[in-house]
């Protein structure tokens, strides 16, 4: 019974090792594909463990067992779900995951004995040298993490920090490159709304233009609120897990003072996609690349200015500045 247990012990810890230093890099590409992604890998040495023990006719305990199912979730939220979670909605779902390795520990009266007969002889019974190896090597891990989590640190940043970081030239999405500095968002008619006033019945432009807001608000309401929250202020449903909190696109300081697209650059790449400078403001927004549309995105950020009632941020371009100062002696200023 013991050599069987520990050779699915080993079969697990040996697996395990294997898998993720050299497999996972495999199923780990910059392109991921239906096949070649982190949760097939998953998928593929979750079976891999069923099928060893299998075929090694190994029957772990259900100590073991509930070992290996916890660790299981553990490598889950820690290595394969992707974009990475918060550190404090990971705790909150291995909370989760902890109460349904307890509940199958614990379904009936000689499950639960049967996972409590190794504590208990570890503990006061005849597994002597584990005892010995267990109060000396508790005692030391508590110690080491202790220390590793209260140790000062005096290295200064290697880079300023900064709320709004700079976006790159260009960016990627969808296959197709974008220079930021010149990207328009393709919905937006008029970049003051001058038309708001008229009946969409009688303008064309207008029963356009909100038709797209409509669909970007669609989407919104489908993705974007349970962090954002139905009033565009941050308070979403799930926004209280997040440190920092979602962005308030109704304060002056957000979407404001942004170009749409520095909206566009962030809402596509999301927080994995921000650079160091950013760190402490480091945001859990996935990459919406992956889930939306390059339509959807552009929709969404019309739907975020018409609803907050602020305008994109723009400038004028270096021949309208000249322009209009030597026409009317006063530079024009940007909005």
């Amino acid at each position: 019974m013991m050599n069987k247990t520990f050779m699915s012990f080993i079969v697990f810890v040996a697996g395990l090792l294997v898998f993720h230093n050299v497999v996972f890099p495999i199923f780990t590409p910059k392109e991921p594909g239906w096949i070649l992604n982190r949760y097939v890998y998953y998928l593929a040495i979750c079976a891999f463990l069923i099928i060893a023990n299998i075929a090694l006719r190994l029957k772990p305990p259900i100590s073991l067992n509930a070992l290996v199912v916890w660790m299981m979730g553990w490598y889950f939220y820690k290595y394969i779900l992707y974009p990475p979670i918060p550190w404090t909605l990971f705790i909150t779902y291995m909370m989760l995951w902890s109460i349904g390795t307890f509940l199958y520990i614990s379904q009936d009266a000689e499950t639960f004995r049967e996972f409590r007969k190794p504590i208990v002889k570890t503990i006061v019974g005849d597994y002597k040298i584990a005892r010995i190896v267990v109060f000396i090597a508790l005692p030391c891990l508590v110690g080491w993490g202790t220390y590793q989590a209260i140790f000062p640190t005096f290295q200064e940043p290697v880079e300023l920090r900064t709320v709004h970081p700079a976006p790159p030239a260009t960016t990627k999405v969808h296959g197709k490159s974008y220079t930021l500095e010149t990207a328009r968002n393709p919905f937006r008619i008029d970049e003051q709304d001058n038309y708001k006033d008229s009946f969409p019945f009688l303008d064309v432009d207008k029963h356009e233009y909100m038709k797209n807001v409509t669909e970007g608000g669609t989407v919104f309401f489908e993705n974007c609120h349970f962090c954002h929250g139905d009033q565009l202020n941050g308070l979403g449903m799930f926004s209280h897990v997040f440190n920092p909190t979602p962005a308030n696109f109704i304060d002056p300081g957000t979407i404001a003072m942004l170009r749409e697209s520095f909206l566009f650059w962030r809402v596509s790449k999301g927080g994995p996609g921000l650079p160091n400078e950013s760190t402490p403001w480091s945001s859990a927004m996935p990459p919406w690349e992956e889930h939306l549309t390059t339509e959807e995105m552009w929709k969404v950020i019309l739907f975020e200015y018409w609803y907050t009632g602020w305008h994109p941020r723009t400038f004028d371009t270096e021949e309208s500045y000249v322009g209009q100062w030597e026409k009317e002696g006063k530079p024009a200023g940007a909005h």
